[in-house]
């Protein structure tokens, strides 16, 4: 079991696209590198592994002349990549879902949750998608930006931060409903155990939620906290402090108790999201380029 870290707003001189993380030796590497020679894009933002596809999504491809955000299929035993596709209409993809064979995508730019069909590595139709927006958005009542998505007792959530005021939201979207709210900057959710806990990104903290979505445990952690999951037995968060370490906190499921801290031989980088994989050791060590250099050439 490794987990795989996405960055995104990289700057040069990183070239960090993807990072793995081993829990039991703690050892960290990069994955995949954006080429030398000047970025091709900012960095990547949601991931989700489907079978033997991994899901990855990009930030516009500048050299290309594009505007819009990629997903990028990605072969998931040695990151080869098989297909790419450019989101009309989205902005800012910070979060991947999949589930019974449809991709959930979380586009913070446009406010909204689309559902694509996909099968064996490829979208079934891209054009053929499902929208949803939260109600109190489509009614004028808030503007909640998108941060996350998880899927909890099998039906999806999503959290969001007002950017009309203080507030914060966790949505039901299978029912269309606010499941909770006044939650602290919510950027990252995950299923920990039998409860569903986020990232509280400025507040530097993870919550575990109760049975009625109100905080039952918390943890207080360094730097701004996104990026969340379960891996060998222990949740895992990540934080950026303000002398850019990136750090990835090891915390026990049932109470979040910090058992260990891990500074990333990185600096100045945002994590973007933390996904569980298995089967990385036969990841190209080190990173191969070659894949970021010929997207758009037709794949």
């Amino acid at each position: 079991m490794h987990i795989l870290l996405s960055f995104r707003n990289v700057r040069p001189p990183s070239r960090a696209a993807l990072g793995l993380f081993d829990p039991a030796s703690g050892r960290f590497r990069m994955a995949l590198e954006l080429p030398p020679g000047g970025l091709r894009c900012d960095g990547l933002g949601g991931l989700a592994l489907a079978g033997r596809t991994l899901w990855v999504a990009s930030s516009p491809f500048r050299h290309l002349g594009e505007a819009e955000p990629s997903l990028l299929a990605l072969r998931a035993d040695d990151l080869m990549p098989e297909a790419r596709y450019r989101l009309g209409g989205l902005a800012g993809v910070s979060a991947l879902c999949w589930h019974e064979a449809t991709l959930y995508v979380l586009s913070s730019g446009s406010g909204e949750v689309v559902a694509f069909r996909a099968d064996s590595g490829r979208l079934v139709d891209p054009d053929d998608r499902f929208s949803w927006r939260p109600r109190i958005a489509v009614e004028g009542r808030a503007d909640p930006e998108l941060t996350d998505l998880a899927f909890f007792r099998n039906e999806l959530y999503a959290s969001a931060v007002d950017r009309l005021g203080p507030d914060a939201f966790l949505f039901n979207v299978t029912r269309d409903a606010i499941a909770a709210r006044a939650l602290q900057d919510p950027q990252s959710l995950a299923v920990l155990g039998d409860a569903l806990g986020y990232a509280a990104g400025r507040f530097g903290a993870v919550h575990l939620l109760g049975e009625d979505f109100s905080p039952s445990r918390s943890a207080g952690l360094e730097g701004d906290c996104r990026g969340l999951c379960l891996a060998d037995g222990s949740a895992f968060a990540s934080s950026t402090t303000p002398d850019g370490r990136c750090l990835l906190h090891r915390l026990a499921p049932d109470d979040l108790a910090v058992e260990r801290i891990e500074t990333l031989p990185v600096e100045g980088l945002e994590v973007a999201a933390l996904l569980p994989v298995e089967g990385a050791g036969a990841w190209p060590d080190p990173p191969e380029s070659l894949w970021f250099e010929t997207f758009g050439e037709g794949i």
